[in-house]
């Protein structure tokens, strides 16, 4: 497994910067953001002829391209701002052919906050939008893999029950699997690392931090109960983790996405490297 991270964080950050810092720390793949106007990678600029320059830029650092990240609303409830996000995630997936990367990560979003309506009516428009998009996927050589981050009711990716039904339409949508998100939950995340291994098609690297004191004092609803910590600082059992992803067949890229707020986000990232890099060997 090679140990990455995701490069939002840096956003103010150009590529050059970003390709020199992160090979001078030890970091071997970078999920890339690629939204409107990145600066580390832009879809339009690549569809221009601009791949060979990206691809040899990362070739010259020793550093692969995991996968290009842009994670919008693919349902947004603004009909044009969906058709939008939805346009761009099909720009994204012609950049990474171009590229030779062959994931694409992002949200399916929600039409409604799930948390008041479900997740009914969203999924019925995530088959309209998502049928023509894994189709372009598809013919491109590019799989989707969803985050299962709830984002507060805008995500309908975020548990098992929901992916059973969205992996029904078709073999290319997948997961970027973040545990983190599965430990508040109450989700077994070994579980499920076992269950969707043909499904997981990038991972995500971040720990989650229990504070009992404010759990046992204002219950579940409350906020403050939990926070996500980078690698080794949660209580995420990362051996088992990784164990069930190597059984299934996983052996490719754990990315760091830094969102600790006890750490700067060097610092963070850095340890998340070298705590990670104590438990697997590329």
């Amino acid at each position: 497994m090679k140990i990455g991270f995701l490069t939002a964080i840096f956003s103010q950050w150009d590529l050059d910067r970003l390709l020199k810092w992160a090979s001078e720390k030890g970091f071997e793949a970078l999920e890339v953001y690629a939204g409107p106007n990145s600066l580390h990678i832009n879809p339009e600029d690549v569809l221009k002829g601009r791949a060979g320059e990206v691809k040899k830029k990362f070739e010259d650092k020793g550093i692969s391209i995991s996968a290009l990240a842009y994670y919008p609303n693919n349902l947004d409830p603004d009909v044009k701002k969906r058709k939008e996000n939805n346009e761009y995630i099909r720009k994204m997936i012609e950049a990474a052919s171009q590229l030779d990367v062959n994931v694409v990560c992002t949200f399916v979003g929600a039409v409604e906050n799930f948390l008041c309506s479900g997740v009914k009516k969203s999924l019925e428009l995530f088959r309209e939008v998502f049928t023509p998009i894994a189709d372009y996927a598809k013919e491109h050589d590019v799989k989707i893999a969803f985050e299962n981050c709830p984002m507060g009711g805008w995500n309908i990716a975020f548990a098992p029950f929901v992916w059973d039904e969205i992996f029904k339409l078709s073999p290319v949508l997948g997961l970027n699997l973040d545990p983190s998100h599965l430990v508040w939950q109450g989700i077994d995340y070994i579980q499920v690392a076992r269950e969707y291994h043909n499904r997981i098609y990038h991972a995500h690297a971040k720990d989650t931090e229990i504070i009992k004191g404010n759990l046992s004092r204002n219950g579940i609803y409350s906020h403050g109960w939990w926070r996500y910590r980078t690698p080794g600082w949660g209580i995420i059992n990362w051996k088992a983790f990784i164990t069930a992803l190597r059984e299934g067949g996983y052996n490719y890229v754990l990315s760091v996405e830094m969102e600790d707020p006890i750490f700067e986000a060097e610092e963070g990232l850095v340890l998340g490297l070298k705590y990670l890099k104590g438990l697997v060997v590329h």
